[in-house]
């Protein structure tokens, strides 16, 4: 079996996460990965559940394979074709107004509020004098004309909110293109007829024509069937069963898909970001300081942990935060070097980082060492340590120092682990500021009866951010155990926190990262647990990623 410092030493190698790994971090994160597309998939069925459906009829006409392109007409060539051109202007004539206005006029669109715009857009028409009315517009941006494949057939596709109208519209418009094909025809062939009323005039022309022509015309005019057909409606457009739009199948799968590929994508990233957070390699070049230590999350209830977690190297002595505590304990034994007492200030940048629960489980082991050690609880203002540990003391350090009485009438011991302990105050408030306290000569005489006393003093000092007690209690101090949950606490605040203890740099003997999970949990979070793991990471953009 792998050794467990081997594990640790892996997993802070800083490598890239392997497919193992991936499958952890989204078997973990499973809960989240499938409710999230899930509920985006259901978002997008009620979206799309309410938008107005729109009905596409098609109906089919064949143009006019004759017709000239415009480049013919104007050079005077004679023939025939159906070049892209000729064919191009065929489509945009279906699409042309007197098309759509024969349309309009004919169904009466204009009392139709379908195609009646919105009234900004009417508006801004009318201002830009178009040269169409605004339900012409609205039946033109409803209208599609596209050529099938090399053929001469053209679909024209209506788009309506009534299936029946649809269908009633594109074929109306494909009557529209015959009628004005026709009507165009007609005036054409009037108009050669007055301006050429001779008959022979054809037969006069013979000689200009090359042979291929000349057989063309004699047999048109031997055989009136060979003549080719004008446009025509090929297939009348019915009213649509379905929708074209919205695709609720269509979209809810696709909503589906691009959310389970975000989930995953998430889930992976949480991981990498978690992998990078326990890369204690960093703690150096982040916080400028060694690394002492990772302590691992505490589980438990709010209740109970409060009283557990500071004694938790003797619920759990076999645990990694009791070896966690051990190594610490082993790293400040190597400074002391031969000092008699040495003072020991555990403190962190913010509250409830669990610098307080750091601090008791070190004197814990020191006790359970046999060292006899003395705990002080000096954050005179909240009083955790005093809270959790001795609730019904009736003195502490604050009222002694202000009764000017010894402190040591104040110490508490514990006859199963002979650890010593220090409340903060009792039960009744005192009215002298903390900071003037901390300054005065009482403490710090005090202070120094303390170490003539024990060997070893812990004490659980208030944050640095938070108020200047813990830069006075530095003062006296002779190692100093920075605490910080390198998870969840911005590492700008740590950094910002540890340069207020400049002058004290070379007192500071590492850090300690609490709150650490481990990597190879196997459990399956909770949504709760994943939402809480991405409220963390927010806090990365505000890291200086320059010291790292």
């Amino acid at each position: 079996m792998e050794p467990k410092d081997r594990k640790v030493r892996k997993r802070d190698s800083g490598g890239a996460p392997s497919f193992v790994c991936a499958r952890a971090a989204v078997y973990r994160r499973l809960k989240a990965i499938v409710a999230f597309p899930v509920f985006v998939a259901l978002a997008a069925a009620a979206i799309t559940s309410a938008l107005p459906k729109r009905y596409d009829a098609s109906a089919t006409i064949q143009i006019d394979p004759r017709q000239r392109s415009q480049s013919d007409a104007t050079n005077g060539s004679p023939g025939f074709g159906t070049s892209q051109p000729t064919i191009e202007a065929e489509l945009q004539t279906v699409k042309s107004e007197p098309v759509i206005r024969r349309v309009v006029q004919k169904l009466h669109l204009d009392r139709d509020a379908e195609f009646k715009p919105f009234w900004p857009r009417s508006w801004f028409i009318g201002l830009l004098a178009a040269p169409r009315t605004p339900t012409e517009s609205a039946l033109y941006d409803r209208l599609s004309v596209s050529r099938i494949r090399n053929t001469l057939l053209v679909k024209i596709r209506i788009s309506s909110g009534d299936p029946a109208k649809s269908a009633r519209v594109a074929n109306a418009i494909a009557q529209a293109y015959v009628e004005d094909h026709a009507e165009a025809r007609s005036s054409l062939e009037t108009a050669k007829s007055i301006l050429d009323p001779k008959p022979d005039t054809a037969a006069d022309n013979s000689g200009s024509l090359s042979p291929s022509e000349r057989v063309f015309q004699t047999l048109l005019a031997e055989y009136k069937a060979l003549e080719l057909p004008g446009p025509r409606i090929v297939a009348k457009a019915e009213p649509p069963q379905t929708p074209a739009a919205p695709n609720s199948n269509r979209i809810v799968a696709i909503s589906f898909l691009l959310a389970l590929g975000t989930a995953v994508a998430i889930a992976l990233l949480l991981e990498f970001e978690s992998s990078a957070r326990m890369r204690t390699s960093r703690v150096r070049s982040v916080l400028s300081c060694p690394h002492m230590t990772s302590l691992p999350v505490i589980e438990g209830n709010e209740i109970a942990l409060s009283q557990r977690a500071c004694r938790f190297v003797l619920a759990d002595p076999a645990g990694d935060y009791a070896e966690a505590i051990r190594k610490t304990c082993r790293k400040l034994e190597m400074r002391r070097g031969g000092a008699q007492s040495r003072l020991i200030l555990v403190v962190s940048a913010l509250p409830g980082e669990g610098a307080e629960c750091f601090a008791s489980n070190i004197a814990h082991q020191y006790a359970m060492a046999g060292h006899a050690p003395l705990l002080v609880d000096a954050d005179l203002r909240s009083r955790t340590l005093t809270r959790q540990l001795a609730e019904n003391s009736s003195c502490g350090i604050l009222d002694q120092i202000a009764s000017r009485r010894p402190v040591e009438k104040a110490i508490l011991r514990d006859c199963a682990t002979g650890l010593h302990f220090l409340p903060a105050s009792g039960q009744e408030p005192i009215s002298i500021p903390v900071p003037d306290v901390l300054r005065s000569k009482a403490f710090t005489e005090a202070i120094a009866a303390l170490k003539e006393n024990f060997v070893t003093i812990v004490l659980a000092a208030p944050p640095l951010l938070s108020a200047p007690d813990a830069h006075l209690l530095a003062e006296l101090a002779d190692e100093i155990v920075f605490a910080t949950a390198w998870q969840r606490t911005p590492k700008r605040l740590s950094k910002k926190a540890l340069a207020s203890l400049k002058t004290h740099q070379q007192k500071l003997a590492g850090a300690a990262l609490t709150e650490i999970r481990e990597q190879q949990d196997e459990s399956i979070m909770s949504l709760y647990e994943v939402l809480e793991e991405m409220r963390g990471v927010p806090a990365l953009s505000h890291f200086d990623r320059t010291a790292a």
